[in-house]
């Protein structure tokens, strides 16, 4: 079941994924670098590997896509160990501080990421090399998701926005409204390349992203159409989905196919 972590470069960035199961992708994490900047910092478990890969330069400045303990979680010791001013979007500064609930499933896949106080990212950051990062605020996944735009390569660094054109699992948590109305805001940006934390290059990436809006809207309204005719969850998520794989149980269907319905729905449709 074990994950080997695997290197690979793409017009001067360079990237590591890393993950401890071999449960498809969205178990691992890519931690980018560019130059001295690196963003995203790898789930808690893996961070003797991260840490020799970020070793092998030095590190100034350490964005954060959002808090989720994959892209978030080895902050604490890349500011102790590593002396890297790390900035985490706004709105996930508290919950960097303050600590965030964690599930089982969660803690044994990633690890439990150590408290500290990071820097709130501007609204624009030079990063060095002749390079500038624009935050974009993308909810929708999690309240904080933001990505990093370096308008003159067109480079879109996505955290978890992205990952697949066509999703069949969402997170409790997640916000079907919010992220439709952030693929939307995103897909007009200008941009070629996207580099998502877990998918990694995606060479023709806005067309990726018109295709999960497109996908996405679609979905919902089917799953509108066939709950407006008294069908429910269940039977919804089967008819356009499919059964559950191993990934929900695993998680206590916390993500899971049902999860994605759910989200396309009024707060207490069953």
């Amino acid at each position: 079941m074990a994950s080997p972590s695997h290197r690979f470069g793409h017009e001067g960035v360079e990237g590591l994924r890393t993950g401890r199961y071999n449960l498809g992708i969205s178990s691992s994490c890519i931690v980018y670098r560019l130059g001295a900047t690196v963003i995203d910092t790898g789930p808690p478990n893996q961070w003797p590997v991260v840490r020799r890969f970020l070793r092998e330069r030095n590190v100034e400045q350490v964005l954060v896509t959002h808090h989720h303990e994959d892209h978030g979680g080895n902050g604490a010791r890349l500011q102790r160990e590593l002396e890297a001013t790390v900035f985490f979007p706004p709105s996930g500064v508290t919950l960097a501080r303050d600590g965030f609930p964690l599930r089982a499933y969660q803690r044994v896949i990633w690890g439990t990421p150590k408290r500290f106080v990071p820097q709130a990212m501007p609204d624009e950051m030079s990063v060095g090399g002749g390079f500038r990062l624009r935050a974009v605020h993308a909810p929708g996944h999690s309240p904080d998701m933001t990505c990093y735009l370096e308008v003159e390569r067109g480079w879109l660094f996505t955290g978890d926005l992205y990952i697949t054109s066509k999703p069949l699992f969402f997170r409790a948590d997640e916000n079907m409204d919010e992220q439709i109305e952030s693929l939307r805001r995103v897909v007009d940006l200008e941009f070629e390349t996207v580099f998502c934390a877990h998918r990694g290059v995606v060479t023709e990436g806005q067309r990726a992203i018109r295709a999960k809006l497109d996908y996405l809207i679609s979905l919902r309204d089917e799953i509108r159409h066939l709950h407006s005719e008294g069908r429910s969850v269940a039977e919804i998520t089967k008819t356009l989905l499919g059964r559950e794989k191993l990934t929900s149980l695993i998680t206590l269907y916390h993500f899971s196919k049902r999860n994605l319905v759910r989200a396309c729905l009024p707060v207490h449709a069953t």
